[in-house]
């Protein structure tokens, strides 16, 4: 079994990150960080929850555990029942786990670029609402 140490640094690897990078996001001490990557010190729950997030991967799987990487996300949007936009919104969330931090940042720019093109967006009235639902959700992360 890895441990957190290992999937730590695999986890960083993946992403890109330095540990300043992990500081910034985390808020989590340069020295405590140095610590859980030598292995010296195991993180307290609040630590594996803020780096699990930064780094886009499951609490378990960090702490070691048989588990799959992925993080699972609560997600709260409104989706019209129709089958079709239900199977469109799966397969976009799919997607979304395939992406590194840098993949999930230029798919973030382009999503809000085509939000601008008249052609691609829906009527005023769910544009606004949604609008508000995205808003939320960057003030909640």
């Amino acid at each position: 079994m890895e441990t957190t140490a290992e999937r730590l640094r695999i986890a960083l690897d993946m992403n890109k990150m330095k540990q300043s990078d992990l500081v910034k996001k985390t808020g989590i001490n340069k020295g405590a960080l140095s610590s859980y990557l030598s292995g010296k010190y195991l993180p307290k729950q609040n630590s594996i929850y803020a780096m699990a997030k930064a780094l886009n991967v499951s609490e378990g799987w960090l702490m070691g555990f048989d588990v799959p990487m992925e993080r699972k996300i609560a997600v709260d949007i409104e989706i019209e029942e129709k089958p079709e936009e239900i199977a469109t919104a799966k397969r976009l969330l799919n997607l979304l786990h395939l992406l590194n931090q840098d993949g999930l940042a230029k798919l973030e720019e382009r999503a809000e670029e085509l939000t601008e093109i008249a052609k691609y967006t829906k009527k005023e009235e769910n544009i606004t609402r949604s609008q508000e639902k995205i808003r939320e959700s960057k003030e909640n992360l």
